[in-house]
């Protein structure tokens, strides 16, 4: 996709920022969504069929993880590509893959849920981090709004 796509041209827009952000953030949501579906799956098909919950965190992170990113890369964020977006977007995943665990074994080990069950409960948890870590990892800074030029 190039740099100079509809997309992007809508997340940097300094005229209407807020709507922008509206933008990105509907998009983010669908991506998220198609990750969450594929992780979900991952995770309940394994429980289903008798699998350890951590053996499949680990698939699904290897599934999920270079899916979001071509995804939030070209869909969510109108970005090029880049060995770097990648490298971030893989250590904001591990961070996001940490939490997910410590809250998977206190949901399963501790509190005796089934992965089945614990799994949509954590997702939903750990949406506001992968937002702010995937838009961090890919656009390389937190600024949601583009900066006015000459200021």
């Amino acid at each position: 996709m190039s740099l100079e796509s509809p997309i992007r041209s809508a997340l940097i827009s300094s005229e209407r920022p807020a709507y922008a952000v509206a933008q990105r953030t509907g998009r983010y949501m669908i991506v998220g969504a198609i990750c969450a579906a594929v992780h979900n799956a991952v995770m309940i098909l394994g429980d289903l069929s008798g699998a350890y919950f951590v053996a499949m965190m680990f698939l699904s992170f290897s599934i999920v993880t270079p899916l979001g990113y071509v995804l939030h890369s070209s869909f969510t964020f109108g970005e090029r590509r880049s060995p770097m977006g990648l490298l971030r977007f893989f250590i904001a995943s591990s961070i996001g893959f940490s939490l997910f665990f410590i809250s998977m074994l206190v949901l399963c080990t501790g509190l005796g849920l089934r992965a089945a069950i614990a799994t949509p409960l954590v997702t939903g948890m750990l949406f506001l981090w992968n937002y702010v870590s995937a838009h961090w990892a890919i656009i390389g800074h937190m600024r949601l709004f583009k900066q006015p030029q000459g200021k």
